[in-house]
């Protein structure tokens, strides 16, 4: 029995090393890819910020500049907005700004609230050089952050154009559940790439319409393994919360012209959305809500018809 038990013991101590061994080689290899995989793919211009890289990707030259902001957890916001960015640039200098902890960016532990995001863009633009005012065109949880920078830069926006954006009246009644900062293990020891590498490739509906060339594919599902339960990422989801109360009952200055692009999947499956976005609109004048087919990654499929509406409503509200 003796013999057994010791028996035993030596075979699951052997499993245990093994395992420990796939962790630490899994861990390893991620981040000498990673490393290796964001050099060889990286597109557009690095900057400094903070003491930091930030990635951003400008297009067009146009008199107005648009600049696009990523929703919460868009691994590669270049690569998803591409498509978008191409067609508003026919008219516009475009601006792509991966926050830090996605795409290209690096990650920071700082606090990611409304004022370091918005300080954070802010710093970019002068880094790059692009001068305001600014159209904001952010993508869901940006949202927020462009209503807090139209309120306390005023100067700085002249309008904002939203894409299935949040609002902060969203989490009065449902709470976002908290993330626990442990989960960053998964993407530290490289268990989400090895998920990634086990499991088969899903469609998601991003190129539904084929707006996406194969290397914006790709980088948007390398992005995802890099990106993905990162410490900025986490931080930010469990920012949500205090990020919208700060802006509760905020309602958008009634000189400012404002268009919300609303997701009709979003509208159909949550009797809110709409009314949601109806409280925030202070001067229907020059603050329209349009809503369009689709999921709440409305430019994945929408593309041409938000740059053409983009265009209509800059011309009739913007001088």
């Amino acid at each position: 029995m003796k013999k057994t038990l010791k028996r035993t013991g030596k075979v699951l101590l052997w499993i245990l090393v093994i395992i420990v061994g796939l962790v630490m080689i899994s861990a390893v290899m991620h981040n000498i890819l990673k490393s290796v995989e964001k050099n060889k793919y990286k597109i557009g211009q690095t900057i400094n910020i903070d003491g930091k890289n930030m990635q951003t990707y400008v297009t067009g030259s146009g008199e107005k500049t648009i600049v696009l902001l990523s929703g919460l957890g868009t691994a590669s916001p270049i690569a998803d907005f591409m498509p978008l960015a191409e067609r508003l640039s026919a008219n516009y200098k475009v601006v792509i700004l991966e926050y830090f902890g996605y795409g290209f960016s690096d990650t920071t532990k700082k606090e990611r609230s409304n004022e370091n995001i918005v300080n954070e863009i802010r710093s970019a633009l002068k880094e790059l050089e692009i001068s305001g005012p600014y159209i904001l065109m952010p993508h869901s949880i940006s949202g927020v952050y462009a209503m807090y920078y139209g309120k306390n830069y005023p100067n700085e926006v002249e309008a904002i154009i939203g894409i299935d954006e949040s609002v902060p009246n969203q989490t009065k009644k449902n709470k976002n559940a908290s993330m626990s900062p442990n989960l960053t293990l998964f993407n530290t020891l490289g268990i989400l790439r090895d998920i990634k590498y086990l499991s088969p490739s899903t469609d998601d509906g991003m190129n539904k319409n084929n707006y996406y060339s194969v290397e914006q594919v790709k980088l948007k599902e390398m992005a995802t393994v890099w990106n993905s339960a990162n410490v900025s990422v986490i931080n930010e989801m469990n920012m949500v919360n205090k990020n919208t109360k700060e802006l509760y009952d905020a309602k958008y200055p009634n000189d400012l012209p404002v268009l919300l692009f609303l997701s009709k999947e979003s509208v159909d499956t949550d009797n809110e959305w709409l009314p949601l976005h109806e409280e925030v609109i202070s001067n229907p004048a020059i603050q329209n809500i349009e809503t369009l087919s689709g999921g709440h990654y409305l430019h994945w499929t929408n593309a041409d018809k938000i740059a053409e509406m983009t265009k209509e409503f800059i011309s009739t509200h913007l001088k």
